[in-house]
């Protein structure tokens, strides 16, 4: 059977990250894909020949995440400002003129840590700003919060009309109700526009993400889609922030390995892309917190999914492995890197 080139090569720009890479890989081991060889190259230095993706210095296990410097105001840096304010209502109380932080479009360059939370640098010209900080929108009012606009009643294209909430009425419903609940969570918070402002401390960012969460639990009691992953992807970026300040993040983590374990396991995510990324995201979780029998357990179910599919495919045609091979491929890596847990801290 002749080999997929081009399915070799897509394979390993998804664990290279790099054409450069994948070229100089192809040139010494042509077209294999092979663990130990990804690495020689990803982290081999001189000898991958390529002096712009030379490693950078990792911190011995256990060590303490580096914490991100001080970042200073884009006009006192010479750099425009990469984010923008906008309006949005809420749709629970009713408050008008919520500020809303909005990044805008192609000012940062986005990647993600191990355990897929996005890092920002600014790019074009752009300051570097950290978003996660910042992407929670919260009612002053009744404390509703979340990153999606959709969520709120917000102005529409036009500008002429008013886009309503994408929140079901079971939702808003729940939400109404439970209102005097969140404001008994953080009652500093209420009635105060600039509690939620844009110089958010790490305590009051983490506080916008557990505000986020009520809604989201709200949604997986519903049975609505993507609900338990939204619930792991927040407590992921507390996680993350709580590492950046130096605290343990172990509770948190063990938090979002739940919620992502009950996604997977109600098929609750209707895109197998986003299916794919939670059971990758299991096997990181439980590889970090040290389970290394279920990571393997997890792991193996990437290759029975490939099997099944497959299988599938000789019946219809239509039907892809990429999402599957792509997620087990950066989980068969953390697998073979299992006992260095500084690859958490990359």
């Amino acid at each position: 059977m002749p080999v997929d080139i081009m399915g070799v090569k897509r394979r390993l720009l998804t664990l290279l990250q790099d054409v450069n890479l994948v070229n100089e890989y192809l040139k010494r081991f042509g077209p294999v894909i092979n663990v130990k060889n990804i690495k020689e190259i990803k982290y081999g230095g001189k000898s991958a020949g390529i002096s712009k993706t030379a490693p950078a210095v990792l911190k011995k296990p256990g060590a303490p995440a580096a914490k991100a410097p001080a970042q200073p105001a884009p006009e006192e840096a010479g750099e425009q400002d990469p984010i923008y304010e906008m309006s949005v209502n809420c749709p629970i109380c009713g408050r008008t003129k919520i500020t809303k932080y909005e990044l805008r479009a192609k000012t940062q360059q986005v990647l993600q840590t191990t355990l897929l939370v996005p890092v920002y640098a600014g790019a074009s010209g752009y300051a570097t700003v950290d978003y996660t900080r910042l992407a929670i929108t919260v009612c002053p009012d009744c404390l509703f919060a979340s990153p999606d606009k959709k969520n709120f009643n917000y102005p529409s294209f036009t500008g002429t009309s008013e886009e309503k909430s994408s929140l079901s009425i079971g939702v808003i419903l729940n939400m109404k109700d439970a209102t005097e609940e969140r404001k008994k969570a953080l009652p500093a918070a209420l009635g105060n526009p600039d509690y939620f402002k844009r110089e958010r401390s790490p305590k009051v960012a983490i506080e916008s993400y557990r505000l986020a969460m009520i809604r989201a639990q709200v949604e997986a009691d519903l049975i609505q889609p993507y609900a338990n992953y939204k619930l792991g992807s927040y407590m992921l970026k507390i996680a993350y922030i709580q590492k950046a300040e130096k605290l343990d993040d172990t509770e948190s983590l063990v938090e979002a390995l739940k919620y992502f374990e009950k996604s997977f396991s109600v098929s609750e995510c209707t895109s197998e892309e986003i299916e794919m990324q939670v059971l990758y995201t299991i096997v990181a979780l439980q590889i970090r917190l040290g389970d290394l029998n279920t990571a393997n357990s997890y792991l193996g179910t990437f290759g029975k999914l490939l099997n099944e599919r497959t299988a599938n495919m000789k019946k219809d045609p239509s039907l892809t492995e990429k999402w599957i091979e792509k997620w087990q491929d950066k989980a068969k890596y953390l697998w073979e890197e299992r006992e260095d847990l500084s690859i958490f801290d990359r």
